[in-house]
């Protein structure tokens, strides 16, 4: 029988809680099976307040939501669309953590790495766990780890990001942050869309890393194609450097 604090955590409720899980999942329940209960374990560490939050395609299309209900955690249906982005958007509307750490489903972000985040939470208002600050790693091949760095470098650069992984979805979020931004991003480039409103905004968010290893996934097929995506980046900035401008002008309507 599982400890009443945790029931409470996991049942829905309108009372905040100190942080959310967030795990967008599209056909992820095989590897879902066996993430689930580490991840109960090391937030269970953290805090007796919190929940963990399955997003889920708009129509079942596996057993997510019975491996949900095996373990014992929050499992909802994204709107708008199947696309990442519409999961990313769904998740933080429905979030109740005054925190919320997003990471992927398929295995590839440890939940080891739980207590080195929730340690900055004060510190920074985004911390993402980096592959590429020191001690940090990823078990990719060697052609996609460059790819990689380069889209990273061109978005450091380009929208001046003081971090050095900004396309890792791995990222630990203070809610009143993230939550008033508009995102409009269907795809992974929702994460680099994120970080630019976050930090254009005033006061700019405070963006800090620490190092995690990137494994490879534990099961099922990849939904993120770095080679088409990092073909594609220069109209990706286009449509980021946008975002920016518009968020720029928001800024200055709201200072006026």
């Amino acid at each position: 029988m599982m400890p009443a604090s945790v029931e409470r955590t996991d049942r829905p409720s309108d009372q905040a809680l100190d942080l959310t899980i967030m795990i967008p999942a599209y056909l992820e329940a095989a590897s879902l099976r066996d993430l689930l209960p580490l991840v109960k374990a090391k937030v269970m560490l953290l805090t007796p307040s919190f929940e963990i939050l399955v997003i889920d395609t708009q129509d079942p299309k596996d057993d997510t939501s019975a491996v949900c209900a095996l373990h014992q955690v929050r499992h909802i249906h994204r709107s708008g669309g199947n696309q990442y982005g519409d999961a990313i958007r769904t998740g933080i509307a429905a979030a109740r953590g005054r925190y919320v750490l997003c990471m992927d489903a398929d295995g590839s972000h440890s939940p080891d790495y739980f207590e080195s985040m929730w340690t900055k939470r004060k510190t920074w208002d985004i911390t993402i766990g980096s592959r590429y600050v020191e001690g940090g790693h990823t078990e990719n091949p060697a052609i996609l780890i460059w790819m990689s760095y380069l889209v990273n470098l061109t978005f450091r650069l380009a929208f001046n990001i003081h971090a050095k992984d900004v396309t890792n979805s791995f990222r630990l979020y203070r809610s009143e942050t993230i939550k008033p931004i508009k995102l409009e991003s269907n795809d992974f480039d929702i994460l680099e869309e994120l970080l630019i409103k976050a930090v254009t905004h005033r006061p700019a968010a405070r963006i800090g890393e620490v190092p995690v290893t990137f494994a490879r996934r534990k099961a099922g097929t990849s939904k993120r194609k770095l080679a088409q995506f990092a073909l594609g980046y220069l109209k990706t900035l286009q449509k980021l450097r946008r975002f920016q401008n518009a968020a720029k002008m928001e800024m200055e309507m709201e200072t006026r």
